[in-house]
């Protein structure tokens, strides 16, 4: 027989949705709380749960749909096993007003009316739907008011000075919050601007770093001493050169707009200045360019069968390898094997570097005969 309440009629049908995420997990609002409450709720107003949907530390600006529990309430409420939602509060649902909205939408095209155990909410009837658009308008409003807050604060402790995330190479972070120079890191950042500028190349700095067993810049943040990296890369020389705190000015990329701070420097502006020009001119030893100019292409023939060398690239361990190599390598591995001979493979940058540099002894080499 089925059950009735208080007054003989058939009870009505409500499933539950609760949902917490990661952070509020932590200020101790748990799914256990939501539920009693709900519970609760439903004794005193004699209502018949069918069901409970929860979402433990899921985002509520994830779209309901794509929640685990989420997509199961939407799955059933296409079914019709219960007529209303009810959920502890509106937020539960979601933190923006597009997630909130869609919600609705969703669950009124399946004819599930949407309530709030502490609210007035009731999308069965007009008064219920006016006030659920003013609330859901009201938690969009609140949750943009907080995100603008958060950056307009940090943006104004960016411009005080203060330090977040990632600590350049050369630099630590003192008790006040000021950059102060690493004088073993700032004679390694001194010494690859200045080669830059005379003319040494990104790839020729990053050998001789690694050929001294100077440690690579790696990462550091503030508090903790520097984890330093395996080996120097073409791009962390680049990204030395290119960084404008070493010659005194330190820009963040904020949300707005990039913003300016003065720091210790450890160049001459006109030194860093020089070696980006230098850099800039020796574009082909980076390395990391999309579309490489391989300017011994044709110019290189195997010592062994004359063929032809020309330029290539590969990935390996998320560093991009350019070398230069014949059109005999690319024949099948039998026609290889047929005339026992593999032409050899080699560096790009080490090739250019070796050509570059005879060429420029031989320059300053007198001439024959004067």
């Amino acid at each position: 027989m089925p059950s009735t309440n208080s007054h003989g009629s058939k009870p009505e049908r409500v499933a539950l949705y609760l949902r917490v995420s990661s952070e509020e997990q932590r200020d101790r609002e748990t799914i256990e709380l939501q539920r009693d409450f709900l519970e609760q709720y439903c004794n005193l107003h004699e209502l018949e749960v069918t069901d409970v949907y929860e979402d433990n530390g899921v985002s509520g600006t994830i779209p309901v749909y794509e929640r685990p529990e989420g997509r199961r309430l939407l799955e059933d409420a296409k079914g019709g096993g219960f007529g209303a939602l009810l959920v502890y509060r509106l937020d539960r649902l979601g933190r923006s007003l597009l997630v909130i909205v869609d919600a609705h939408n969703r669950l009124e095209e399946a004819g599930v009316a949407m309530r709030s155990g502490t609210e007035p909410i009731d999308t069965s009837n007009p008064s219920g739907r006016f006030i659920f658009q003013m609330l859901a308008s009201f938690a969009d409003f609140e949750r943009e008011s907080i995100r603008e807050r958060t950056q307009a604060g940090l943006h104004r402790a960016l411009r005080n000075g203060k330090q977040l995330g990632m600590i350049p190479y050369g630099y630590d972070i003192s008790p006040d919050g000021s950059f102060v120079i690493i004088e073993d890191e700032a004679r390694i950042v001194a010494e690859i601007i200045a080669n830059i500028a005379a003319g040494a190349t990104l790839y020729s700095e990053a050998e001789r770093l690694n050929d001294e067993g100077v440690p690579s810049p790696g990462s550091k943040n503030r508090g903790k001493p520097r984890k330093y990296g395996s080996m120097w890369r073409v791009p962390t020389v680049q990204g030395i050169v290119k960084r404008g705190a070493y010659s005194g000015t330190h820009t963040v990329n904020a949300h707005k707009e990039p913003i300016e701070r003065k720091v210790p420097a450890i160049v001459e502006p006109g030194l860093q200045q020089k070696a980006l020009a230098r850099m800039a001119e020796n574009r082909r030893f980076s390395g990391g360019k999309p579309h490489r100019e391989y300017l011994l292409r044709g110019l290189v023939r195997c010592e062994r069968c004359g063929a032809i060398y020309s330029g290539g690239a590969s990935t390996s361990n998320g560093y991009r390898y350019h070398y230069y190599s014949s059109q005999r390598n690319r024949v099948t591995r039998e026609k290889r094997l047929k005339t026992n001979h593999s032409c050899v493979r080699v560096r790009a940058e080490w090739l250019e570097e070796l050509v570059w540099s005879d060429r420029a002894e031989l320059s300053q080499e007198p001439r024959r005969g004067a």
